[in-house]
């Protein structure tokens, strides 16, 4: 699995201006980024703007969610192409064959092109395990992975019932965020735009189910300025997992 060098940091916080769109996802042109735009979503009366892309994605109790079927990556998408936003989701795990299989933030990705587990080609994936772990994939569109953080352990994670998600795109530079801590920034300049989802993924022989409990994009117009969150506190990088489990 090739891995690359990136540059991270708090300097990573202040936005990007006119960094080059080296590839997309989705096959569709993203929105004007000089003019705010968005959406918020809490499932409390309707689910507009979501839908399907793998599994029986429903509304109920004020939740949007799903069964898992073992063995795949299960997902749900919202309408849009995007290409520098802050985007939210609020999301709880339940049933997770000892806790490290892999719960995801999925950014400038393409829905319409799946790999045979129904993961979205290509594809930035921002994970987390129930047992505390956390991290962040590419994915090309010929369905290979490379991790650009390995999968690395935060107390902020384990301790979190429900988690917070937050991924800010903004050109080339990606940070991700759990319950207002940051895990990790830095920059990757594969993919550009796309559509933006959740997703989980259940093992063969276990049950799961993901619960999304209120979902945001805000869009970032040219020149915006990032604020960071608090940096969150981080354990090691543990080797041996790949992008469908932590190795603990």
């Amino acid at each position: 699995m090739q891995r690359r060098k990136f540059i991270t940091g708090a300097a990573a916080a202040i936005a990007l201006a006119g960094a080059p769109m080296l590839a997309t996802a989705g096959g569709a042109h993203a929105v004007d980024t000089d003019k705010a735009a968005g959406w918020s979503s809490s499932f409390n009366s309707n689910s507009r703007g979501w839908s399907s892309v793998r599994g029986s994605w429903y509304r109920s109790a004020g939740k949007w969610r799903a069964d898992g079927q073992p063995g795949y990556f299960l997902s749900t998408k919202h309408t849009g192409v995007w290409e520098n936003f802050v985007y939210q989701a609020k999301v709880k795990r339940d049933g997770n064959g000892g806790g490290t299989w892999a719960n995801a933030l999925i950014v400038r990705a393409n829905p319409g092109n799946l790999r045979y587990d129904y993961r979205w080609l290509p594809g930035y994936y921002f994970q987390f395990t129930n047992t505390g772990y956390f991290s962040v994939w590419y994915m090309d569109a010929s369905g290979g992975d490379a991790a650009v953080k390995d999968w690395t352990y935060s107390s902020v994670v384990e301790n979190a019932y429900w988690k917070n998600m937050k991924v800010v795109a903004n050109d080339g530079y990606l940070s991700f965020s759990i319950n207002g801590y940051s895990l990790w920034s830095g920059y990757d300049y594969r993919l550009s735009y796309g559509k933006v989802g959740v997703g989980f993924y259940t093992a063969s022989g276990y049950w799961g189910k993901l619960q999304i409990d209120q979902s945001s994009l805000q869009t970032l117009p040219g020149r915006a300025k990032v604020t960071p969150d608090p940096s969150a506190p981080i354990g090691a990088t543990v080797p041996g997992g790949t992008i469908l489990r932590s190795p603990k």
